[in-house]
């Protein structure tokens, strides 16, 4: 089972098409052709199948391939290892970010480490767990900055605090209960939760059930950050995000907080990684300049 033949399938899963990988691969079509064969010989089992749009995984193929990631996340991660241990400080990193700390103290810890490591590309991506967990488990993330209950974190995961997030409660300026203060006031609302029901995005069922409240009306779940806002601001509905998005996004002059006496949950912000898969020397530095920015601006 060869790495490059390995780092083939994913090029053509990711592409969807034999003719376009081999090209982005500088092979010919026949040779790739040859080589996914010999690895679907080693493993007894067709991967791919032809289609009219070229080609997808066969369930064999979509089984096998998340550990062809695994493996040839973690060649890349070992060749990077070594080489920031002996000096050489390149290499890739790529992790997921929520908005409450993407806003925050992301920038200036990204700053202080491209001063420090400026060979190394980082790619960052918008996530919350847990849809972050599959990618974590994969190896596609090195980790994940993430809003979670501690609770409901897999126990494959290693979970290291940041931060607590400060949450507010969020409208549109005319909105019915702009001035509410009490929870109870709000049961007749219809929310837009920014996660999946277990997700951090949901936290007002959590503060419901503090308060023997019936579960909230969920009006749309939005996994959009970057949509929220302009969501709530034009529709009835209400929503929790974190003080920063509330008080840095294009339509702030358009929404309010409302003005709450009964406590919210707050989360905690977490680093977030698989715990038998360790980081790369540069992920660890920039995860101590997040650290150290996150408590300074947390």
């Amino acid at each position: 089972m060869k790495l490059q033949t390995l780092q083939a399938l994913i090029c053509i899963e990711e592409v969807g098409s034999l003719r376009a990988a081999a090209q982005l691969l500088h092979l010919s079509q026949p040779a790739l052709s040859a080589a996914i064969q010999q690895l679907e010989d080693e493993l007894k089992a067709p991967l791919l199948v032809r289609t009219k749009r070229g080609v997808s995984l066969t369930s064999f193929g979509q089984a096998f391939m998340k550990h062809a990631r695994l493996i040839v996340t973690e060649s890349r991660r070992a060749q990077e290892e070594i080489g920031q241990l002996r000096g050489r400080w390149e290499g890739h990193i790529t992790f997921a970010a929520s908005p409450a700390i993407a806003l925050a103290a992301l920038p200036l810890a990204l700053a202080s480490f491209a001063r420090e490591f400026p060979d190394v590309t980082v790619n960052v991506r918008d996530g919350l767990y847990p849809a972050v967990s599959p990618q974590l488990r994969d190896g596609t993330l090195d980790f994940a900055l993430t809003a979670a209950h501690k609770h409901d974190i897999d126990t494959d995961l290693e979970a290291q605090p940041l931060y607590v997030s400060d949450v507010v409660i969020v409208g549109q300026r005319q909105h019915p209960m702009a001035n509410a203060t009490r929870l109870a006031e709000l049961q007749e609302c219809r929310w837009a939760f920014s996660s999946a029901p277990r997700g951090p995005g949901a936290i007002i069922r959590d503060a419901f059930a503090r308060y023997g409240l019936p579960e909230p009306k969920l009006g749309l779940v939005c996994e959009s950050f970057l949509a929220l806002p302009g969501v709530v601001a034009h529709s009835d509905l209400l929503t929790t995000m974190p003080r920063t998005l509330y008080e840095r996004n294009a339509f702030k002059d358009q929404l309010c907080s409302i003005p709450l006496q009964d406590a919210l949950p707050n989360p905690t912000i977490y680093v977030l990684r698989r715990h038998d898969l360790p980081v790369t020397p540069a992920a660890a530095g920039l995860i101590r300049w997040i650290q150290h920015h996150a408590l300074q601006t947390g």
